[in-house]
């Protein structure tokens, strides 16, 4: 089906930085040119500038702006060893933290930290908590810098020999000499001199410069090195031998896939996890710094255009019609018929083919997606989902319904929808509506769905939505080196190859805690969720419920208290905040030591004029510089002495201020009242010596302005909360003490509004809690359900009872049937206005808002005949609104407004089925979609085209189909052999292991093994069901000694011991006597030359781990060869000869030794028959 794609305009000219849009993202690889090419030692090479002679110490070859500074020829072309690799982007010598490979919208590492930030690594905790600081972390470090090199900078005296490295620091040696400050000081032209730009990217945002770095790191490369597997480069891959990895690269987006995509993925799932070789294909995100999600699910902004697009385009139909009528009725001059012109006829026809164009794309993406989930859950091959991000709407199920669900610290599941008009969508209805889900946390399965609050890894561990949790990072590269480092195995071995991987990586042990893992769901939660959303007929019910929690006084009983996590601040220390007010212009004062100059100023120049000024004199053992008028610096001393004297007593002086303290949260309160900060009694605890209150007096006055603030809000004295300092630049930073109090307080401008008569300078402070109470939390939660969607609300808790059944484990709809049932309702809450008018632009910020102001101001056509749906903030918001006692300053314009203008009609309307002929959208059957979703149009045209038959499939009362179906006349022949009509003419091998990885009987062997231990792990009691819960007796029994023996034996020793029955007599004497070491040596009949090169007879004393010739001998000595010369036999036959001379003279020597040889072979032999123990006295001797 041809479809035209329409971009909207904040996609077509999206504000990206000029990195992203100039650079030709091309695969490179990892190539850093290599110095020194010709390897030799460059003192040699360029000998001139490492001569020590003084003669040879400048020259022309220090001066770098001539063009021949250092050329060397190497055939017929010239190297320029400073600019090296210039041209590629290339560092000549790269600094650790500079990336040599990029990826796609990677530029750099995250190597400088924000200003002004100490505890700047908390980011990084995020994804890995055993890190602490990160090494690559730098505050000092800019990446834009360089250095000039200039031959004035290379004082042999005070550097390394080689230019370019760095400069020795003398200040690290204690002396009392100025000489190295003074030699340091140079008349040399600065960096601008040179034109050197030091500035980095001023046209936008980098990760990890100018930005917050998102996401993972990629310290493996496995994400640089990646190839693109689609031509948007939407999807890249990095492949091993036996495993593959699939990376969502949309950072763009958050990892939000459109149907193109969600199909291209689809593939090349089912293409890696069907591959002979791929023991395990890995899922990831490629987040390259720019997001911290792991797929962001449907893209519900281009769902939202294109379903505002197509009722434009009909509302223009429908007003060329209507006014076609209109003029007929009205106008004399034409005729009186309402009957519209063919022209018209044809715009229209054209606008109505369009508006279904746009609908149907709607419709795909979302059967994409639905097809994505299905071919997750039914992959052939072991996938692992590695959820290194958030996951949203589909996201979730595609990573929870995956083989192997591999969670980390940074996995967070939201499963959102009434807050944009929609019900939720990607499969994890199912998953909430199990049995499992409301007996562990009863009501959770209703919070989730009406909220969409997050939940964590701890959250779905505990639920038993998976059991894989690592820590680790780089944790895709692990599991590429780790199945290419054990290649050797068979494919009979893949499950113990995963096994050993899933228990050495993922098994929750000693080191993952319970505090490593983020819980949205805490214990005290989980029962204020129970209480409120458990067992609730409808939405008003739970309505009703919050609101009688709300009102629950704080000293009640009931309303019991939870640790909350503050929201973090802006600035991370009063410093910061009033450096932030300095660069803005709106610090009040100054301290006496920033304003006040000296009476005399001196401005020094050169080191002449220092030391005309300044002399060195020697008091004691201490060299100290003095200035030479003594009356001047006395004068000097006395204004410095002043000012300190009433510095003191200014911060010393009580400082009435009217505060002003806003609580955060959604409440709106806001408390005002005259407070005096004071530092009288810190200053008579200091001089009365109290050392008991050392630790306190540094907060007296901030506990004091807690106090009074718990007070005007009527909350509890000892509650825990946080004061925070709120600057007129809206941001907030935190104060922890009496001395960052009196900062403040000097440095506030003191904004107030001019109609408020204040008797004293206002002060305002922002108030965090850090513990939560159960009413305070109802009203967080209510105020949360009345700002979203009433018809959303409504429809997502319908859709919740359709997919739970009655409550029983087999009444819960499979997951094809729920993603179905998923499917009917989303499909129909889209295309209603609540969603592309009102819910889709309800998420955007207030910089996307104002960017779409001025384009409606600077362009006037697009507000009066707008091509494309721009919109209005006024239609989407409407302000100051109050519902059951909450205000919103801000709420959407749903329609219906409230819960109460809900019809139970058209709630109801949206459990009946799908019908084509009446909604224009088909029933979905997820298994179907999958296996044929991208041929159907094909198999449609094919079959010469569609035809809509109302009442096809359905029965009468009487049981006889309503259409009798069609007759086939296909023939089916009956002589040929449809096994040789399907195999490949050129595939007649039988299967091979060295071939396939797999025989035919290894397969079913291995699947047989694995179906075992499934059911050995999932089905124990043999019941042939799939239960997650394991038996009491097999968590909390323990396995006897003599079950673990009788296991080994006939698992290990009772098959050794049949082979053993199999092998020959004769050689398994042989390898007892190797063994033993008693081979008989003697007995050898095989030459050195058989020894060592017949691999028949060598076989024998291979054994692992021992080299079979360890001295490496390739050829024997000449006198122990069997094929000798005939020099050598010649000479063997001559000495043979005179050795039988000399015998003959000495006979009767030669008897009287070979008796007594005799006589020890003799004696020998009986030892070795009759063996004797020696004694100790033997043993002595």
């Amino acid at each position: 089906m041809l479809r035209r794609r329409v971009l909207p305009e904040s996609h077509r000219y999206a504000s990206w930085p000029l990195i992203y849009e100039t650079s030709q993202h091309g695969i490179k690889t990892l190539d850093v040119r290599e110095y020194r090419p010709l390897a030799t030692p460059i003192e040699f090479r360029f000998y001139q500038r490492y001569a020590n002679h003084p003669n040879r110490q400048s020259g022309i070859q220090f001066l770098t702006h001539y063009n021949t500074h250092q050329r060397f020829r190497v055939n017929k072309d010239y190297i320029d060893y400073m600019h090296w690799g210039k041209e590629q982007g290339q560092a000549r010598l790269p600094h650790r933290h500079q990336r040599v490979a990029f990826d796609f919208d990677d530029q750099l590492h995250p190597t400088r930290t924000l200003d002004n930030e100490g505890d700047s690594y908390a980011w990084c905790a995020e994804q890995d908590p055993t890190l602490g600081p990160h090494p690559d972390l730098d505050a000092s470090f800019d990446p834009n810098r360089r250095v000039f090199s200039h031959p004035e900078h290379w004082n042999k005296m005070f550097s390394k020999r080689r230019p370019g490295e760095g400069r020795i620091d003398l200040r690290v040696l204690p002396s009392q000499s100025l000489l190295g400050p003074l030699m340091e000081q140079s008349d040399t032209q600065g960096a601008a001199y040179f034109r050197y730009d030091n500035r980095g990217h001023s046209n936008g945002r980098v990760p990890g410069l100018n930005t917050p770095f998102f996401g993972e790191f990629d310290r493996k490369m496995m994400q640089a090195m990646s190839r693109p597997l689609n031509a948007d480069r939407t999807i890249t891959g990095n492949d091993g031998r036996f495993s593959k990895t699939i990376m969502i690269n949309e950072p763009k987006t958050h990892q939000a896939l459109s149907g193109k995509t969600a199909s291209e993925l689809s593939v090349e799932i089912d293409m890696a996890t069907n591959a002979v070789h791929s023991k395990l294909t890995v899922l990831e995100a490629a987040q390259s710094g720019l997001t911290n999600y792991y797929c962001g699910g449907l893209n519900f902004e281009m769902l939202g255009f294109d379903l505002h697009m197509a009722e434009v385009l009909r509302e223009k139909a429908r007003a060329i019609l209507n006014g076609a009528a209109s003029v007929s009725s009205t106008s004399v001059m034409v005729t009186t018929t309402s009957v519209p012109t063919k022209a018209q006829e044809r715009e229209v026809g054209q606008l109505l083919r369009d508006a279904l164009r746009y609908e149907d794309r709607v419709d795909d993406a979302i059967r994409q997606h639905a097809s994505l989930i299905w071919r997750v859950y039914t992959a052939p091959r072991p996938l692992m989902a590695l959820t290194n991000g958030k996951c949203r709407g589909t996201g979730c199920g595609v990573s929870l319904y995956s083989k192997y669900c591999a969670l980390k610290d940074a996995s967070e599941f939201i499963f959102d929808g009434p807050n944009l008009g929609i019900t939720p969508y990607g499969g994890l209805t199912r998953l909430l509506a199990r049995p499992e889900t409301s007996l562990k946390y009863p009501g959770l399965a209703e919070f989730i769905m009406l909220t969409g609050t997050s939940i964590f890894a701890g959250d779905a561990l505990r639920l038993g939505w998976t059991d894989l949790f690592t820590t680790l990072p780089d944790m895709s590269y692990h599991i590429k080196d780790w199945f290419d480092t054990t290649e050797h195995m068979h494919n009979d071995a893949v499950a113990w190859q995963l096994g050993h991987l899933l228990e050495t990586c993922f098994k929750m042990k000693e080191a993952h805690s319970s505090a490593m893992e983020r819980v949205a769901i805490t214990p005290v939660r989980a029962r204020w969720i129970e209480d409120s959303f458990a067992d609730q007929p409808s939405v008003n019910h739970i309505i009703n419920t919050l609101s009688e929690i709300e009102r629950l006084p704080i000293t009640a009983k009931q309303n019991t208290c939870d640790q909350t996590r503050c929201t973090p601040y802006t600035l991370t220390s009063v410093e910061a905040g009033i450096s932030k007010l300095e660069n803005h212009r709106l610090r009040y004062t100054h301290s006496p030591w920033d304003i006040t100059p000296p009476e005399d100023e001196v401005s020094l120049q050169h080191a002449s004029e220092i030391f005309s000024a300044y002399v060195l004199e020697r008091r004691g053992t201490f060299n100290v510089v003095v200035h030479r008028d003594t009356e001047k610096l006395a004068a000097w001393n006395r204004q410095r002495q002043e000012e300190y004297h009433a510095y003191r007593s200014l911060r010393a002086a009580p400082h009435p201020r009217h505060v002003y303290a806003r609580l955060e949260g959604c409440e709106g309160k806001l408390v005002s009242f005259d407070f005096v900060f004071s530092l009288q009694e810190n200053q008579k605890d200091q001089r009365s010596g109290n050392k008991e209150g050392e630790g306190l007096q540094q907060t007296a006055c901030l506990d004091a302005l807690k106090r009074q603030v718990l007070t005007s809000f009527g909350m509890p004295d000892g509650r825990d909360i946080e004061l925070g300092w709120y600057l007129p630049t809206l941001d907030t930073c935190p104060i922890h003490n009496d001395v960052e109090i009196m900062q403040l307080l000097h440095a506030d401008p003191g904004i107030e509004d001019p109609k408020a008569q204040l008797k004293y300078p206002p002060i305002y402070f922002i108030v965090k809690r850090n513990s939560l109470y159960f009413s305070e939390w109802a009203y967080a939660v209510k105020h949360q359900l009345l700002l979203q969607s009433p018809f959303a609300l409504r429809a997502a808790y319908e859709m919740l009872l359709e997919v739970r059944g009655d409550g029983s484990a087999e009444r819960v709809m499979p997951l094809a049937e729920s993603l179905a049932t998923e499917f009917k309702y989303i499909s129909r809450l889209l295309r209603r206005p609540d969603f592309y008018r009102v819910g889709v632009h309800t998420d955007k910020s207030a910089e996307a808002w104002e960017e779409i102001r001025e384009e409606r101001q600077r362009n006037l056509h697009k507000t009066h005949q707008p091509t494309r749906p721009l919109p209005d903030f006024e239609d989407v918001f409407e302000r100051n609104v109050e519902i059951d006692g909450h205000r919103f300053l801000l709420r959407p314009r749903w329609s219906p407004r409230t819960l109460q203008e809900v019809l139970d009609a058209d709630v109801m309307r949206l459990h009946t089925s799908l019908a084509y002929q009446d909604e224009g959208i088909a029933p979905l059957h997820v298994p179907t979609q999958c296996a044929k979703g991208n041929r159907i149009s094909d198999m449609v045209e094919d079959a010469g085209g569609l035809e809509v038959v109302p009442g096809l499939g359905e029965l009468d009362a009487k049981g006889t189909p309503v259409v009798p179906p069609l007759q086939s006349n296909a023939h089916v022949p009956q002589n040929v052999s449809f096994y040789e009509m399907a195999r490949h003419p050129w595939e007649d091998a039988a299967s091979s292991w060295r071939r396939d990885g797999f025989t035919e009987g290894s397969l079913a062997n291995y699947e047989a093994q694995y179906r075992a231990a499934e059911r050995a792990v999932y089905d124990e009691e043999g019941h042939g069901g799939h239960n997650y819960w394991p038996s009491r007796e097999a968590s909390e029994g323990v396995t006897s000694e003599e079950k673990d023996a009788a296991l080994l034996g006939e698992r290990l020793f009772k098959p050794l011991e049949e082979a053993l029955s199999g092998v020959e007599p004769w050689a398994r004497n042989l390898r007892r006597s190797a063994s033993d070491g008693k081979l008989g040596y003697k007995t050898e009949i095989a030459t050195p030359e058989e020894k060592i090169y017949d691999d028949e007879y060598y076989r024998w004393f291979i054994q692992p781990g021992h080299h079979p010739n360890p001295t490496g001998l390739t050829n024997v000595h000449k006198g122990s060869s069997t094929h000798q010369g005939s020099d050598a036999a010649e000479f063997e036959r001559i000495w043979r000869h005179v050795v039988s001379g000399v015998d003959g003279r000495n006979a009767a020597d030669g008897a009287e030794t070979a008796a007594e040889d005799g006589e020890e072979e003799g004696d020998t032999q009986m030892n070795e028959k009759n063996p004797v123990v020696p004694n100790d006295d033997e043993e002595g001797v």
